[in-house]
């Protein structure tokens, strides 16, 4: 590996620390800062890396200011190399962030083809991860939880099991378990996801796992318990601007603190929930009278 090679890769490294800590500005500019070093250099595969690289970074920021046909141009001039995975799955991410849900499948089931094909072990189990979610957005619970399992199986084969990516993935098939009931079965997934996650400092990635034990513990009618990890995931949710968290959480608050017998509490985040639909300006009365926890997706 040649010097500039190496300066880049350690930027790298460097930025993806950043990310799964949370400090995203710090990540951008990281990468930014190996975009314009490639295009001095006139390395058009550094370029390419570093494209895809910070138009990931952006989608975590909740951001689209970034070329989406450029990630798909990279995708048609490397299409069997590892820029036309890492393309493709950026692609796939931000038409996921975009509710675009058939084009994201579309871009995740080529990322998923080239990084097999190319024996790309990591990006074939996060490739799976992200077509597992989609399922999950459709709620399709056991065919995300097949792809989950699968993702999780690639990597623990790796000897990634106990790596960061690992413990999301864990995390995600623990909250199939959970969301269909099988609770016991999911919780020790999640439990094992948060652990890894809090050892290895990745706040970014604890907001998810804490919504899950939270909708874990409701559902064992452990309230207290339930009531610390949706406080927990609601901070995380504000902390890094995750809305869907955010809305979640404060549903899961307001039913806690309504079986609690605490209906003041319950109606504060009832109104907070209301807060995000306008529209429907009966919603707190409505939630208030029904329970929508049977039908309850946390990631739809």
């Amino acid at each position: 590996m040649t010097e500039r090679r190496k300066h880049l890769e350690f930027l790298r490294k460097t930025a993806r620390d950043a990310i799964w800590a949370g400090d995203y500005d710090r990540a951008l500019s990281l990468y930014e800062d190996g975009l314009a070093l490639a295009r001095s250099w006139k390395d058009r595969d550094l370029e390419d890396l570093f494209t895809c690289n910070r138009a990931t970074t952006l989608l975590e920021m909740d951001r689209q200011d970034f070329d989406l046909s450029a990630l798909k141009e990279i995708l048609l001039r490397s299409p069997a190399s590892p820029n036309g995975v890492l393309a493709a799955y950026a692609s796939a991410h931000a038409h996921e962030v975009r509710g675009e849900t058939s084009r994201a499948a579309f871009y995740a089931q080529a990322a998923l083809q080239k990084s097999r094909d190319l024996g790309l072990e990591e990006w074939t189990a996060a490739s799976m991860n992200l077509l597992a979610n989609l399922e999950l957005r459709e709620s399709r619970f056991e065919s995300a939880k097949a792809l989950f399992e699968e993702a999780l199986d690639r990597l623990e084969a790796r000897g990634d099991g106990l790596s960061r990516e690992g413990a999301v993935v864990c995390d995600n098939l623990g909250y199939c378990h959970i969301a269909m009931d099988r609770v016991e079965i999911g919780l020790p997934y999640v439990q094992k996801a948060i652990s890894v996650l809090d050892s290895l400092g990745a706040r970014q990635a604890m907001d998810y796992p804490s919504l899950d034990l939270c909708f874990a513990m409701l559902k064992l009618e452990k309230l207290e318990q339930g009531e610390s990890w949706g406080i927990r995931a609601l901070g995380l949710g504000n902390e890094f601007g995750r809305e869907d968290v955010v809305k979640n959480s404060h549903y899961l608050l307001a039913e806690i603190y309504s079986t609690m017998g605490r209906p003041e509490s319950a109606d504060d985040h009832y109104e907070a929930l209301a807060n995000y639909y306008p529209d429907f300006p009966a919603l707190k009365h409505y939630l208030h009278q029904i329970s929508v926890m049977g039908m309850l997706n946390l990631r739809a």
